[in-house]
Order: structure tokens, then C-alpha cells, then sequence
């Protein structure tokens, strides 16, 4: 009779979360300018358009300034970004599907 010996390995792992330090919180969003990045994907304007309305009515967003991307394959113009960051509070970005 041979024995046959098997050794079992447990392929699980933990997960390596870097380290992130997230943009420093602003105390209200209350007279403030929002930036939306539409990445173009289907319904991505739909969900934007009703969290607009709703950050405009319930938090008292002053503006919103939008940059749609040509392309969800493609990222968003470098320019466009900086241009966002230099005008905005604050920005959301969201995908459709």
C-alpha cells in the first residue's frame, strides 16, 4: 500500500491597505461650489443630476460646476481636474451602468 502525503495551504491572505490621508473635511457644504466629473457612462448623468438636486435643496449648495469625460475608458483631462480643484469645495464622481 503507498501512502500518499498531501499538504494543504491555506490561500487567504490580509489585505495591504495603504495608508490614505483623505482631503481635509470642510465644515459645511452651505454656500459652497460643488464639482461633478460625469465619466459618461450610461445613467452616470441621470444619478448626478438627482444627487445635484439634492445636496442643492437639503445642504444649501451655492453652485455646481460639471465636467463630463468623452470617455469612461479614458481618464479625465489633467487640466480639467486641476481646473475643478481650483474652483470647487468639494467634488463627486460617479459611474452609471
Amino acid at each position: 500500500m503507498n501512502t500518499v502525503n498531501y499538504t494543504l495551504i491555506n490561500p487567504t491572505t490580509t489585505a495591504k491597505v495603504p495608508d490614505f490621508n483623505g482631503a481635509q473635511r470642510i465644515p459645511t457644504l452651505a454656500g459652497t461650489t460643488l464639482g461633478i466629473i460625469d465619466d459618461s457612462k450610461r445613467n452616470a448623468d441621470v444619478l448626478l443630476e438627482e444627487l445635484a438636486d439634492v445636496l442643492i435643496n437639503r445642504y444649501e449648495i451655492s453652485n455646481v460646476i460639471w465636467h463630463k469625460k468623452p470617455s469612461a475608458s479614458r481618464p479625465a483631462d489633467p487640466k480639467e481636474i486641476n481646473n475643478l480643484a481650483a474652483k470647487c469645495d468639494s467634488a463627486i464622481i460617479a459611474i452609471g451602468d
